[in-house]
């Protein structure tokens, strides 16, 4: 243990305490540089805590430049640090996002930059789409302002034209940014419901299992309903999708539909045998009102209305 003088400044008193930092000479003009610390106890044996950073900086300007550049270099790293901390939070993250979009494995590789663009209106549809995913937080509704109106989008075409990509590439660029996305076919997203009514006979959950799944089906930031109108429809299932379409509706959250189908083959889709199709037409008028339309072949979906 170094002992050293320490001046107590209340009453200018000089005493000897042992474990007292040893004084450091400047390196570049040698004044004594001394280290601060907080008396804890005045009476004998005295208690000093002193400092961590060491011994105060030196008033000389080559002292003080180096002493800017030490703490420069410091907050760098800091800085360094915490942006790794961040990054190793954001992938848990995007991890976790991942495993709760719904995405099918073979998707989760879909990006814009592997969509082939091979005609002019698949470009146009990958650009609308890459521009919908770039200004996708500005979409989401924020308490007290105004409603956005279309901050959806139906992406229609034909068999093979890439529909599913583009849904994917988008589900793909917000999950890696943090935002959480239900990526989904139709067959799944009300299957995961459906699934609910098994556990109920077998583990005795059910309602409020299904409340869970339908009310994150209807918050969640971004909804994708893939292949909608593929499925042969039910009295179940068509109310299943009025009730998921219309809350998102009703919260103003954005939602995006790919379909092999114009407006009225869609109608035709989703209306079981035998039913009226009034139901069928409620969910496109809601999607009318909430999303725009990108086609990746041919006519647009929007142009049939």
């Amino acid at each position: 243990m170094e002992v050293g003088q320490v001046v107590l400044s209340s009453d200018d008193r000089v005493l000897n305490i042992s474990g007292c930092p040893a004084d450091v000479a400047c390196e570049f003009c040698g004044e004594v540089r001394y280290t601060k610390g907080v008396v804890l106890r005045v009476a004998s044996p005295i208690a000093i805590l002193w400092l961590p950073s060491g011994a105060d900086p030196c008033a000389c300007p080559e002292g003080k430049l180096h002493h800017e550049t030490l703490k420069d270099e410091l907050e760098k790293k800091r800085e360094a640090a915490q942006k790794k901390e961040s990054v190793k939070e954001m992938q848990k993250r995007v991890s976790k996002l991942i495993g709760e979009s719904g995405m099918a494995e073979r998707f989760l590789q879909k990006t814009f930059h592997s969509f082939v663009a091979d005609t002019p209106e698949r470009k146009k549809t990958a650009a609308a789409a890459m521009a919908y995913a770039r200004n996708f937080e500005r979409l989401i509704p924020k308490r007290g302002e105004e409603f956005l109106g279309r901050n959806g989008l139906v992406i229609s075409g034909t068999k093979g034209t890439g529909k599913t990509h583009i849904a994917a590439a988008i589900a793909n660029y917000l999950l890696n940014k943090g935002i959480a996305v239900i990526c989904m076919t139709e067959r799944n997203l009300l299957g995961e419901i459906q699934h609910t009514y098994s556990n109920s006979v077998f583990l005795g959950v059910g309602r409020s299992s299904e409340s869970i799944i339908r009310k994150s089906y209807e918050m969640v930031p971004l909804l994708i309903i893939d292949d909608l109108g593929k499925e042969r429809p039910t009295e179940w299932t068509l109310a299943t999708l009025y009730a998921i379409i219309d809350g998102r509706y009703a919260k103003g959250m954005p939602t995006i539909i790919t379909t092999n189908y114009d407006k009225e083959s869609l109608i035709s889709r989703l209306t079981p045998a035998g039913s009226d199709k009034v139901t069928a037409d409620a969910i496109l008028d809601r999607l009318d009102e909430m999303c725009d339309s990108i086609g990746t072949i041919g006519e647009s979906w929007r142009s049939k209305l």
